[in-house]
């Protein structure tokens, strides 16, 4: 049997760096909290995380929410990864990010960012473990 990694990665994509710390911070205890710096130098790292890790978040604030290099690369994410999600924080343009895309108000509070990461990852994780096993079925 092979090891399956079950703990998301989310990535936060937050101008305001203090923002972004406190986030990741607080995320420690259900998640693996990292900091896209720039989507143009952190691709290939974003990338091949994506390609390894089931469960993996893009977090994006307002301010970055009109980006074209994090659109483009949460575009090749979910063409990636099925199981890829982006949670946008008051997106200007939300028409532009993937299909499957959860648009918060931003006026929303750190916490309720939080809970809604941490009970959408609980849901992909149950949906995760049930199509890999109904896949390992199909292959016996």
């Amino acid at each position: 049997m092979t090891p399956f990694q079950s703990t998301p990665s989310i990535w936060v994509a937050f101008r305001n760096h203090d923002v972004a710390n406190t986030l990741i911070e607080r995320m420690q205890p259900f998640a693996h909290g990292k900091k896209l710096h720039d989507a143009t130098v952190d691709v290939l790292k974003f990338l091949g995380e994506v390609s390894r890790i089931h469960l993996i978040w893009l977090v994006v604030d307002r301010d970055s929410s009109s980006d074209h290099d994090l659109i483009t690369l949460a575009r090749k994410a979910k063409e990636q990864n099925e199981f890829f999600r982006c949670a946008v924080v008051g997106a200007n343009t939300p028409d532009l990010w993937p299909e499957g895309t959860i648009h918060m108000d931003s006026n929303s509070l750190s916490t309720a960012i939080l809970d809604r990461l941490r009970n959408e990852s609980h849901a992909l994780r149950v949906a995760n473990s049930r199509l890999r096993h109904v896949r390992r079925l199909q292959n016996r």
